[in-house]
């Protein structure tokens, strides 16, 4: 080791020490690091300045530090957008758009640091997705990722991500505790099961017993503070496993429709029970029946279950009539109706994004026409030439500012969704390819080495399945976003109202038809 090398490790160990006792002099130390050398140690310096002034910036609360490493962190990015850089820069902007706040501030904060947030997921999930980056890396930009995710109340995301960290780390408490504070939040809100909160206690113990590892990702005061949560927990209870494999692969996949992202509970009746809150009666002289927006929600639940049903079905070829002859292509490809069945899963559970938006329109009275509503639209107005920006509608504004927080989670998924860049983009265009071209699925070999043409787009199916899975998480979320944005919002109005308010039960429409409340 060169003794240049050596001064840069002792170095880093004294800003490191300097972060922790005295994080003042950390920064103003870090700027007086000489940048002006050669090449490749420069860069380890512009790295080492960067992180300092970051971290530093934020302990004492100088911005000014946070924006000069966040503008080493982009010069390093440009020349060399390493996993570490990527993931330095993502933490970067996070750090410079701060924490929002709480109260009326929350919705101009989101809106102010929008553009700085999304280049922040970006990056974060350019990290998660690179399988060949660190498995630490993975697990922070997967804990990162869901933190941001959750800070809009995409909260079905965020747990997704936090258990996609502890897949890769099962020793990760940081993921662990936010995830145990996300279901206990969720738990107090009402409507969730028992079993939200004992999955909340779970996750809680394994932060508890997971304290080295917190230090190492987030530090010794983020291990205190979480030690003392999972101390006022009580241990949960022992589970049996799923006899039924259906049952165990909906849960082990996180596909039921309930208020949160939960375990199953089969005293329950039910998979997927989550339902609209009270709806306040808007028609006069509508008496008797339900609203339509009850109409609208059974059908994204029948959708969303067909669709997760299909995808469970098309695992196993053999439950398919075999009634087709298909000439082989003779590149491994598959056909049949379990292939295709795969491919309108995925494409069905995305389908339910302009159904959601249409239903958030009718909701909220967004005052558009229901056949020009699309999901990647609806939320915001025209581009500003002035400022840049697309403001959110006047009355999407006006409901989340009314409380329904919630559905700023809707615009922001609408943005990773649509935009060119987003980290959902690939889903869109995937789900596109299936509806308007071919798509066609190889369980062996490179389907690049078959003949190729622009109308199929190609395909391994073991792949193909994870996406399909993913868009049936993405509408579950989604479908949960809309009815907690729609609770937040009856909240609201309850809490605005005057006067007598009369009631109207909706029954349970199995009970209505003299079904079994079975679980199925």
């Amino acid at each position: 080791m060169s003794s240049m090398q050596d001064r840069f490790y002792e170095q880093s160990a004294h800003l490191n020490t300097l972060l922790n006792n005295d994080p003042a002099e950390a920064v103003k130390q870090a700027r007086e690091i000489n940048l002006d050398i050669p090449e490749p140690e420069r860069f380890n310096r512009m790295g080492l300045r960067a992180a300092a002034l970051v971290d530093g910036g934020v302990l004492t609360r100088q911005q000014d530090a946070i924006e000069e490493g966040l503008a080493l962190f982009r010069e390093l990015h440009r020349q060399f957008p390493t996993a570490d850089i990527t993931y330095n820069l993502a933490n970067g902007l996070v750090a410079s758009t701060g924490n929002p706040p709480r109260g009326p501030n929350w919705l101009d904060h989101q809106e102010r640091t929008r553009e700085l947030r999304i280049e922040a997921r970006q990056c974060f999930w350019k990290v998660a997705q690179d399988p060949d980056a660190d498995p630490a890396l993975r697990t922070q930009a997967w804990t990162n990722l869901a933190n941001q995710f959750s800070s809009s109340y995409r909260l079905g995301e965020a747990h997704d991500a936090w258990l996609a960290a502890l897949e890769i780390d099962p020793e990760n408490g940081v993921a662990a505790s936010s995830a145990a504070r996300n279901l206990l939040w969720l738990y107090q809100q009402g409507g969730c099961s028992d079993l939200t909160r004992v999955e909340a206690v779970m996750l809680a113990k394994i932060a508890h017993r997971h304290q080295d590892r917190v230090i190492q990702y987030a530090g010794a005061q983020a291990a205190e503070q979480i030690a003392a949560f999972a101390s006022e927990l009580e241990d949960p209870p022992p589970r049996s496993p799923h006899p039924d494999p259906f049952i165990a692969w909906v849960e082990r996949e996180r596909l039921t429709l309930a208020p949160a992202v939960e375990l199953v509970d089969p005293t329950l009746g039910k998979l997927d029970w989550l339902v609209l809150p009270g709806i306040r009666e808007r028609e006069s002289g509508a008496i008797g029946m339900p609203p339509p927006v009850f109409a609208m929600f059974n059908v994204l639940k029948s959708d969303f279950i067909l669709a997760r049903d299909l995808a469970w079905r098309a695992l196993d070829e053999s439950v398919w009539p075999a009634t087709g002859r298909f000439g082989d292509t003779l590149d491994y490809a598959t056909y049949g109706p379990d292939a295709s069945a795969l491919i309108l899963a995925h494409r069905t559970a995305l389908d339910l994004l302009d159904k959601i938006a249409v239903t958030a329109n009718h909701y909220f009275e967004l005052g558009q026409s229901p056949d020009k509503v699309y999901f990647g639209k609806l939320w915001r107005g025209s581009l500003d030439k002035v400022t840049g920006v697309r403001p959110l509608v006047e009355k999407v504004e006006a409901a989340i500012r009314g409380g329904a927080n919630a559905l700023y989670g809707l615009v922001e998924l609408a943005e990773d969704y649509d935009s060119s860049a987003g980290i959902l983009r690939s889903q869109k265009d995937l789900r596109n390819a299936g509806t308007h071209r071919f798509v066609v699925l190889h369980d062996f070999g490179d389907p690049t080495r078959s003949r190729q043409a622009p109308e199929i787009e190609r395909h391994q199916r073991d792949l193909f399945a994870q996406e399909a899975v993913r868009a049936l998480r993405v509408a579950r979320s989604s479908v949960q976003m809309l009815a907690l944005s729609i609770s937040q919002h009856e909240q609201g109005l309850a809490r605005r109202a005057t006067g007598i308010v009369g009631s109207l039960v909706v029954p349970d429409h199995d009970w209505i038809r003299g079904r079994n409340n079975e679980f199925k």
